[in-house]
């Protein structure tokens, strides 16, 4: 939470059974597009790059994984097949909403500020039980968590997208040092992403306090007494942003009873 308010119970109620859209349709598409794939490409990749020799993966996994697509041959075709397709409408949507959704996206949303630094050094001690009485400053629609993620999580897609395509298309690369390089990097940024999904899973979908944020990529709407207590900058931006259209909405209203008034009396 960002603090001790108080709020009466008839606010709470009131809150709670108000809700405020956090995420489009495009969204949520993207990002169970998003799960689905790395659900595909996770175990096969694991299948491919890891060896029986290094213990990790049980032997069991590997021989299952090559036994359901009749061969490493096509295994490896299938992942990056996938893949590609992955990485195809992740660029497309890039391209066609950079200018008018991502890049005021990252200026507004992702960029780090102060309440952010101060969350991150509060936070992690209140998981472990620590500086419970000490308030988390009010945070925007990401936390400054969510943040760190996303910034985890677009690094990370852009080198095993690059990689995935060098070792993809090796043939046509006449860098052999650059295919050397492009297992490792797609490796390591594989299980750096991957660490990041386990944090923001736990977070979403375990963490008590997070589920609405879980739900949300299912209805794309939160509930404005979880805003309030978890997006608090966020909250009141879309409280005066409302408050900013019923202003409005009256000052048109009362405009047209005044013309109309006019408009009588000239008759």
């Amino acid at each position: 939470m960002s603090g001790h308010e108080h709020i009466p119970l008839a606010e709470q109620k009131r809150l709670r059974g108000k809700t405020i859209k956090k995420h489009n349709l495009a969204n949520i598409l993207t990002h169970w597009f998003n799960v689905a794939s790395w659900l595909l490409l996770l175990p096969t990749g694991i299948a491919i790059l890891l060896s029986p020799r290094l213990g990790i993966v049980p032997q069991l996994w590997l021989d299952t994984m090559r036994n359901l697509f009749g061969g490493t041959a096509n295994l490896i075709k299938f992942h990056y097949s996938v893949g590609l397709a992955w990485m195809t409408v992740l660029t497309f949507n890039i391209l066609v909403g950079f200018r008018r959704y991502f890049v005021p996206f990252a200026r507004h949303k992702m960029l780090l500020d102060k309440d952010d630094i101060e969350w991150l050094k509060v936070k992690p001690l209140q998981m472990m039980g620590l500086a419970r009485n000490k308030s988390l400053p009010p945070q925007d629609a990401y936390n400054a968590g969510q943040k760190l993620y996303m910034y985890v999580g677009i690094v990370g897609t852009f080198f095993i997208g690059l990689t995935g395509v060098i070792m993809t298309f090796h043939r046509y690369v006449p860098w052999p040092e650059l295919i050397q390089w492009s297992l490792p990097v797609h490796f390591v940024s594989v299980g750096t992403v991957v660490a990041g999904v386990l944090i923001h899973v736990y977070m979403g979908a375990v963490f008590p306090e997070e589920k609405e944020a879980f739900f949300s990529m299912f209805t794309g709407k939160v509930s404005a007494w979880y805003a309030r207590q978890h997006h608090a900058k966020w909250y009141w931006q879309k409280a005066q942003e409302e408050a900013d259209w019923e202003d409005s909405v009256l000052a048109e209203g009362r405009a047209l009873a005044t013309q109309s008034e006019e408009v009588s009396g000239a008759g």
